[in-house]
């Protein structure tokens, strides 16, 4: 065991209630690594300041939450492929006082949705929203080539410029980009609705209609440790039900692996976190 810790944070605003840090750290205890993972303050305005000072302090890595995602991608010196496609970064590694920029929520995602059983493959699917955290799982979403993949938003305008960015990638994968509600009526029957918006914190209505939801539906929500105007839409459509928490497990793996090169296990996570009270 190395005795040298080395050291990470998480930033957003707001962050104080963020679970990176006990995941990260449950993570490392798989292996006997040592690390320090802090949670840090960060608004967008103080953002390049901010990275420059954890360049300076010698921080190994960060995770990058709301609403720093799309900016965090501006300022890093290189890209992933995918982090270049999604226009977004959660993931840096600091190397050579140089910022390496990376996303992990599409991975996240759908690692969480094949451990809930959901076949993507074979599945009609829409997605909710068309800010920073739906362009943000696009990319995976659309490699999985379901069969069809509606966008609507509540400005179905931000649907339509999605639809047109990410079609030619949508091609490639033999996938069928749709934009709900101006693409036909048969948009209205989904095996899976994934609502990637913040209405659960903005408002107490739901982002869709009862019509686009029944009991074979299988409802997702982006969102953890809060229960959402959809889920409780979904729940009283007697749909299943499933909240973030697992894509924010999954997506920290893939963060720790870029980081440290090593695989954590993420199925007793949930109940450690449980365990120490934190859910």
């Amino acid at each position: 065991m190395t005795s040298i810790s080395k050291q990470f944070a998480v930033i957003g605003h707001p962050i104080k209630h963020s679970l990176s840090p006990h995941i990260h750290l449950l993570f490392a205890e798989q292996f006997d690594l040592p690390m320090v993972y802090e949670k840090l303050e960060v608004e967008l305005e103080t953002l390049l300041s901010s990275l420059d000072k954890f360049k300076g302090q010698k921080y190994s890595g960060l995770n990058v939450t709301l609403p720093l995602k799309h900016d965090a991608y501006l300022l890093c010196q290189e890209l992933s492929e995918k982090s270049q496609l999604c226009e977004s970064v959660n993931t840096i590694s600091i190397r050579d006082n140089q910022l390496h920029g990376d996303t992990t929520d599409g991975v996240g995602l759908i690692r969480d949705l094949i451990n809930n059983g959901i076949n993507l493959n074979q599945a009609k699917i829409l997605l909710v929203g068309a800010g920073g955290a739906a362009n943000g799982v696009m990319a995976d979403l659309i490699e999985c080539s379901p069969p069809t993949l509606h966008l609507t938003n509540r400005t179905i305008k931000k649907s339509m410029l999605m639809q047109s960015y990410w079609k030619s990638f949508a091609i490639k994968n033999s996938v069928s980009l749709k934009v709900s509600g101006i693409d036909g009526e048969d948009s209205f029957r989904y095996d899976v609705i994934i609502n990637a918006t913040s209405a659960g914190f903005s408002s107490n209505i739901s982002p869709i209609e009862d019509i686009m939801i029944n009991k074979e539906t299988y409802c997702y929500d982006m969102t953890y440790s809060v229960e959402t105007p959809f889920m409780k839409q979904a729940k009283n459509m007697n749909a299943i039900v499933s909240d973030g928490l697992g894509m924010l497990i999954e997506q920290a793996a893939e963060s720790f692996y870029i980081w440290h090169k090593k695989k954590p296990k993420t199925k007793n996570i949930k109940s450690q976190l449980k365990k120490l009270k934190l859910i």
